[in-house]
């Protein structure tokens, strides 16, 4: 058996019976084993077959179902100022919102979740969370982002995924004039690119962009991946970004001590198709396994899934390119 199908049995002997991935198989921070992120799913959908996507198709419905019966979709009613109204990125073993605060306010999560809806061709589910998107004014909304950080910033990442998410549903549900603008003001706004906000111009999210959103010219691509391996691209790993403090359990990191995050090189691979950048990831992850990131040349204890994912996905890659 080739290596990536090995792979991807190997990830999917970790979906959990709700359908969903946790953030992590191996942990000190409970919070990465016992619940379970909209955005590291997406990612896992992309690496695993088609019975597993459906598990987690089904998962998301479950989860937008318990929004609508919670009257978050009833759009007259929204209030912007309150972040608990918005479409939360993480749940819990019973697919409840955590509604403790946690980072409420993240649209790729939102991007991704349409995205796969409008793959299973889920109209009704779909149009609603187009309806929620224009209601928002994602094009306009600042949210924490990928790494769920304050401050709120208009971020690129996040305005990707909700493009990726919009267009997804005019392949494969329909298309109208209204859905063609609402996707325009969100071109207009990702000018700010190869930035990922107005004050950041590296930041390991928007590879994104390049894979596996696919939807900025390659001008723009060459520029992301110039910035990214010049500032960010590390010996075992990629940073997040330049004053990264998080370690995989608190914030005791800073400059020029930044965590390098394993997911990072697969990722850039498969944004690349660079044979080299396969090579690294291969030799990190033979080093490491799929920790979360490393630090001081030691893992952080934390094996999570969506690394395994992406590399599971860059082997696949590698299998097409006969690398």
């Amino acid at each position: 058996m080739v290596i990536w199908k090995e792979l991807q049995q190997e990830l999917q002997t970790h979906q959990h019976e709700n359908g969903l991935f946790p953030a992590a198989i191996e942990s000190e921070n409970k919070l990465m084993k016992e619940f379970f992120w909209i955005r590291d799913n997406y990612y896992c959908y992309l690496a695993v077959n088609n019975n597993s996507k459906q598990k987690i198709t089904t998962a998301f419905q479950k989860i937008f179902d318990k929004i609508e019966a919670k009257g978050k979709f009833n759009f007259e009613d929204f209030n912007p100022d309150n972040e608990y109204t918005y479409i939360h990125p993480l749940y819990t073993k019973d697919l409840n919102e955590k509604t403790d605060g946690w980072a409420y306010l993240q649209n790729d999560a939102v991007g991704n979740m349409l995205e796969i809806f409008s793959n299973a061709k889920d109209e009704k589910r779909a149009t609603t969370l187009v309806e929620y998107l224009k209601t928002i004014e994602y094009f306009n909304c600042q949210d924490y982002g990928f790494w769920e950080e304050p401050p709120k910033k208009l971020r690129s990442s996040s305005l990707t995924a909700c493009i990726r998410g919009l267009e997804s549903f005019m392949e494969n549900i329909g298309s109208s004039s209204e859905i063609k603008r609402l996707t325009g003001q969100g071109y207009v706004s990702l000018d700010q690119a190869p930035n990922e906000t107005e004050t950041r111009k590296s930041d390991l999210a928007l590879l994104s962009l390049i894979y596996p959103k696919k939807i900025i010219e390659p001008k723009i691509e060459q520029q992301i991946i110039t910035n990214i391996r010049t500032d960010l691209v590390g010996e075992h790993g990629i940073k997040r970004y330049l004053g990264d403090k998080w370690n995989g359990i608190g914030w005791t990191l800073g400059e020029n001590k930044e965590m390098q995050w394993v997911i990072g090189l697969p990722w850039l691979y498969l944004c690349t198709k660079d044979k080299q950048d396969l090579i690294t990831a291969r030799k990190t992850i033979k080093k490491f396994g799929y920790a979360e990131g490393i630090i001081n040349n030691q893992p952080n204890c934390t094996k999570l899934t969506w690394t395994l994912a992406m590399h599971v996905l860059a082997e696949k890659q590698a299998y097409e390119l006969g690398h």
